[in-house]
């Protein structure tokens, strides 16, 4: 699993996702969000970000790479606590 930046996305988003994989970060942001995803399904990115104290883009980042691997998926949409938009929630792709 890699960090990931759009095509669309400027030169320095391409440098700041080989960066958090290069220090190990986005590793440990995946493994925190994922653990927080699996103690308390349904939250929101943004929710999952704040309860795990991380920048609150953090969520919405590292969420969709775990969705890809299969270890995460989504559920229906709800207001968010944290911004009071209507966001989609996550959960455990298994549950065990």
């Amino acid at each position: 699993m890699h960090a990931k930046a759009r095509s669309t996305d400027p030169v320095t988003s391409h440098i700041a996702a080989r960066g958090v994989d290069a220090s190990g970060t986005a590793d440990s942001q995946r493994a925190a969000c994922l653990s927080e995803v699996v103690a308390q399904p349904g939250q929101t990115a943004s929710e999952i970000s704040v309860a795990l104290e991380l920048e609150r883009i953090v969520g919405g980042k590292r969420l969709p790479e775990l969705r890809e691997a299969g270890l995460v998926k989504n559920g229906p949409s709800r207001a968010c606590r944290v911004t009071g938009k209507r966001c989609m929630t996550w959960f455990p792709a298994i549950i065990t």
